[in-house]
């Protein structure tokens, strides 16, 4: 068996650029035994209690984490910010398979996200959702004039992105 502290810094790595930039940990979660599965969740909810930190929600999201759930709505009621909220009720909503709730929070704080870097960000985070109206409140966007916008939000739904870049070419 691996040792759980050196898993552990495989699966969360330090918080910045150089160790987070284009990180995935999904591959290493989906090949841990069902042991190590257990003691991973235990340590990442334990991790999660003392910091903010989106990389461990989601890697209990992708666990499928039921256990993580209070400390999560806890990330969730704390947080200070429309971004932060959307994040940890997406990651909250996918846990439970789809929770009306999580999705109402999503869609009354879609409306506080006004600045271009961080609407583009959260764009993912909200149509992991899958609901038609979010989806129709990013769909708003797929015309955007600022290229970024407009192409991040089609992404998102899974919307073409061959017209937006023609008309960014011209």
């Amino acid at each position: 068996m691996i040792n759980i502290n050196q898993l552990l810094k495989e699966i969360i790595p330090p918080d910045d650029y150089q160790h987070r930039n284009g990180f995935s940990n999904e591959h290493i979660i989906l090949s841990l035994s069902e042991v190590e599965k257990i003691e991973v969740e235990h340590n990442l909810i334990e991790m999660l209690k003392k910091k903010d930190d989106i990389l461990i929600g989601e890697t209990l999201a992708i666990m499928k984490s039921k256990n993580s759930l209070e400390t999560m709505k806890k990330r969730l009621e704390s947080s200070k910010n429309s971004s932060s909220k959307i994040i940890w009720a997406s990651f909250i909503n996918e846990i439970k398979g789809g929770d009306e709730e999580m999705k109402n929070i999503a869609l009354t704080e879609f409306d506080n996200v006004t600045e271009k870097y961080t609407l583009i960000f959260i764009f993912h985070y909200l149509s992991n959702f899958n609901d038609s109206r979010i989806n129709e409140k990013i769909r708003t966007y797929i015309n955007h004039k600022d290229y970024l916008t407009a192409y991040n939000a089609r992404t998102s739904i899974g919307i073409d992105t061959k017209e937006i870049i023609e008309r960014e070419k011209e």
